[in-house]
């Protein structure tokens, strides 16, 4: 497992055409799970409002959210340290635009207090400790009395879910324990206190909502980010090529073992909180 920490020290996905089709599939399972992409008690009916995705990715919540608010007054923007995944900006709706910036910089002034809503979401593999640095940024990216929803996956909570106990788990086990350490990056410790830093950070009417999903839902998913494993194993092999290999057979092993009924599972959230009003 050290082979695995020492080698994994930044975002350990690929970007690449499988991820981007992981990226707009999750997209759809996620919602799935939670029954919306914008919490509902996230107020939308108002005109002219101003939306942004914080690690957009391919852009795709932003791009399910304009379809749904279907008002030409809103603006979307979509940030991201990666701004190609998206893809053309002539094939996006005009109200969509995308803009370079990290959460671990400073705010550019002509963003600060600029949206009504704010979106983040999976970023428990980049944040390896407390997130309340990057909570403060996107706080400060809100108008008054704007909202920032954070969705989030529990590492923490992982179990191996079966139809039965005969049927066999090792392989999943042991590729759990030799690809994802648990003192790392990849198994954060700070999403369960999302709520309460929400909080400390003096947002109001911060509301957690934990879902787990049906399991043909969660099952898709699991299809969905098996794959996610082998993008470790690609990011380890300059430094260890034999780890890598080995986590790919691992990858094919676990992957025989889910098609008899096996699959990791987990909690995921969607915190939500309102920046107060002056």
């Amino acid at each position: 497992m050290a082979d695995v920490k020492n080698g994994i020290k930044e975002y350990p996905l690929s970007r690449d055409l499988s991820d981007f089709n992981r990226l707009n599939l999750q997209h759809y399972l996620w919602k799935d799970i939670f029954g919306y992409a914008l919490h509902p008690k996230v107020p939308r009916d108002q005109k002219s409002l101003k939306v942004a995705d914080v690690g957009t990715g391919t852009g795709i919540w932003l791009l399910d959210m304009a379809s749904q608010l279907d008002d030409d007054s809103a603006e979307f923007v979509g940030i991201d340290t990666d701004v190609t995944q998206v893809g053309p900006a002539e094939w996006l709706p005009q109200n969509l635009s995308i803009r370079q910036w990290s959460v671990f910089t400073d705010v550019p002034e002509d963003l600060v207090g600029k949206f009504d809503i704010v979106n983040i979401r999976l970023f428990c593999w980049v944040i390896e400790t407390n997130p309340a640095a990057i909570l403060q940024k996107l706080t400060k990216l809100l108008k008054p009395g704007g909202y920032l929803q954070w969705c989030e996956l529990d590492m923490e909570s992982m179990r191996i879910e079966t139809i039965s106990p005969d049927v066999p788990t090792n392989s999943l086990e042991t590729l759990w324990a030799q690809a994802i350490p648990n003192d790392s990056l990849m198994v954060p410790t700070w999403v369960k206190e999302l709520p309460r830093m929400f909080e400390d950070e003096g947002l109001v009417g911060v509301t957690a909502d934990w879902q787990i999903g049906k399991r043909h839902t969660c099952l898709s998913i699991h299809w969905c980010n098996l794959p996610t494993l082998k993008m470790v194993a690609d990011k380890l092999r300059p430094v260890n090529p034999e780890k890598a290999s080995e986590i790919d057979e691992l990858v094919d092993m676990a992957f025989l073992q889910s098609r008899k009924g096996a699959m990791f599972q987990y909690k995921r959230v969607v915190v939500i909180g309102q920046k107060p009003e002056k």
